[in-house]
Parts: structure tokens; sequence; C-alpha cells
């Protein structure tokens, strides 16, 4: 189960490390808001977010139902050069997953 991939990344070289940001597209539903017809609606929430720097994982993330929906996460890696590959995995608790790649600039 896959959803359409809107995900959005940059990733920027400044003096001494490198800063990533990341918009994430998904709708994270908590499982305890209703539809029209007064049903809930099930729960589809992001768990998981893993950031690779050239295929070496630097962090993840645990996320949970009070994210928002489409998310947007900000951080500072240590290091980095021009060219470096910069890539961001998550998971869903559906099963559903995304990625979202760049190149450090």
């Amino acid at each position: 189960m896959g959803l359409p991939s809107k995900d959005r990344i940059r990733a920027k070289l400044k003096k001494d490390y490198t800063v990533v940001r990341v918009l994430l597209s998904h709708p994270m539903h908590t499982g305890r808001a209703k539809n029209a017809a007064d049903e809930l609606i099930a729960a589809e929430f992001i768990q998981d977010i893993r950031c690779w720097r050239n295929e070496q994982e630097v962090f993840s993330i645990k996320c949970g139902t009070a994210t928002s929906k489409n998310p947007y996460f900000s951080f500072q890696l240590v290091g980095g050069e021009l060219g470096d590959t910069i890539s961001i995995r998550w998971v869903d608790n559906l099963g559903a997953k995304g990625v979202a790649e760049t190149n450090v600039r």
C-alpha cells in the first residue's frame, strides 16, 4: 500500500553543517475524528522517519497521532559536502511508505 508522494526536501551546506528541511505529505489521522456521516475515520499516521546521508543512517524519529497533518521537519547535520545525498524514508501504521531524496547544494 502506498500514498501518492508529494514529499519535499531541501538540503543546504552551511559553514560546518548541513541544514535539511522536509515537508511530508500525509493526512495523519488520529482515529478519533469523524466524517460527515458521523463515522470514525480510521487512524493513519506516520510512525517512523529515518534519515540517511550517502546511504549511512544518521538518525530516526518515532512519531504518533499527535504529529500534525503534512508534518514539517527542519534539522542540522554535522559536516557534509556539496553533492551528498540526503534521503528521508517514512512508514505509517498501515504500512504505507514514502521516500524523499535530494543532493546537498
